[in-house]
């Protein structure tokens, strides 16, 4: 047998393991997916006590506005890391999807589901008015466009909130779908978990279309992207909008969930923190955008879980660490995107593709 015959013979060997393990992989991430919220509830696993400790003080809720969060942080990664748009308004989309919610759930009383079909085509209708600068800036000044577009909706948002409520905010009700309503963590928790995979899955789709294939074409080179045929202005404005409407969404699930929701809560560092949720987890990355928003959203909860420990100890350090403890927050993030920025621009996902392959060379 020649040396051609034998490798051929020994394809199909290798191949069923490899088929074998996504499968099984998807399945153990499902079942751990669909288990987690009964351990952060029961604060146990397979019937086993865990301290708050070993559940590294993360609890349900904070699982949750992570998952809201992600869906910020998918919506721009799609814009900024897919389309190539930078964007810092981001949390006027968030309350432009408020505001909606409040419109059609509060003072309208439309069921739930309607309420985010309706937010998501406000969003998109905000996000085409956001992209239209475009079309005719560049850079800098593009970018100071989506700035002034977060004090605008702000701005709008305020002034309706004190128009039709109180200072206090907007009060919203419990969402309903059908006769289910979600008015438990758990609840909200499977909502949220099938919403952001269909989030995720129809992203990570739509960039394997043509459409797709053009938007990171018009991101690495618009120019040749322009020369190929690609309509670039048209581009710009669908992924504005797929993009705002994702967020809009976001925003009415965050204020349906906070049952309550003020002007105030969405500032510059609100949109801020998506930018930087983004650089962590990996831009042009859609499972960075899950690893930058798990880190954003649930490491300040480690870290205070920590200094309660230490704490306790009544020694120096772990004074300083209770007393300090929102300084330390700022400063681990701070140092940690100027570190990624300068040694690994791809973030966290990009230093995970960078050891997987050095890992299958290795096996190889």
């Amino acid at each position: 047998m020649s040396g051609e015959q034998a490798a051929v013979s020994a394809a199909p060997a290798v191949r069923p393991a490899r088929g074998w393990r996504a499968p099984v992989l998807l399945v153990l991430g499902v079942a751990a997916a669909c288990y987690l919220p009964f351990i952060l509830t029961e604060r146990a696993i397979f019937g086993v006590r865990l301290s708050n400790m070993q559940l590294l003080n993360i609890g349900l809720t904070q699982v949750n506005l992570m998952m809201i969060t992600l869906l910020g942080a998918l919506s721009l990664n799609y814009l900024t890391g897919i389309a190539g748009l930078i964007s810092i308004g981001h949390a006027a989309f968030y309350a432009m999807g408020a505001m909606a919610g409040a419109v059609f759930g509060t003072q309208l009383g439309l069921p739930f589901p309607v309420v985010l079909a309706g937010s998501a085509l406000v969003g998109a209708a905000t996000g085409v008015v956001a992209g239209l600068p475009s079309l005719r800036v560049r850079g800098l000044y593009f970018v100071l466009s989506t700035f002034a577009l977060h004090y605008i909706v702000v701005f709008m948002l305020s002034e309706y909130q004190f128009r039709f409520f109180d200072v206090v905010g907007i009060p919203f009700e419990e969402a309903t779908l059908g006769t289910f309503v979600l008015d438990t963590p758990l609840r909200w928790y499977f909502f949220l978990l099938v919403l952001c995979v269909l989030v995720y899955v129809g992203l990570r789709n739509s960039l394997r279309t043509r459409e797709g294939r053009a938007m990171m074409a018009m991101r690495d080179h618009e120019l040749a992207a322009s020369a190929a045929g690609i309509d670039v202005r048209i581009l710009r404005l669908k992924a504005f909008a797929c993009s705002s409407a994702i967020a809009a969404v976001a925003g009415t699930l965050y204020s349906y969930y906070m049952t309550n929701v003020n002007a105030e809560f969405f500032t510059i560092d609100f949109a801020i923190q998506f930018v930087a949720i983004i650089i962590i987890g990996g831009m042009g990355s859609l499972a960075g955008s899950l690893v930058g928003a798990a880190v954003w959203l649930l490491l300040p909860a480690v870290i205070t879980g920590f200094a309660a420990q230490i704490g306790s100890t009544d020694s120096a350090f772990g004074t300083l660490l209770t007393e300090s403890k929102p300084q330390l927050v700022n400063l681990i993030f701070g140092s940690l995107v100027i570190v990624l920025l300068i040694f690994a621009p791809g973030g966290i996902a990009g230093i995970g593709r960078s050891l997987r392959d050095r890992l299958s060379v290795r096996v190889r």
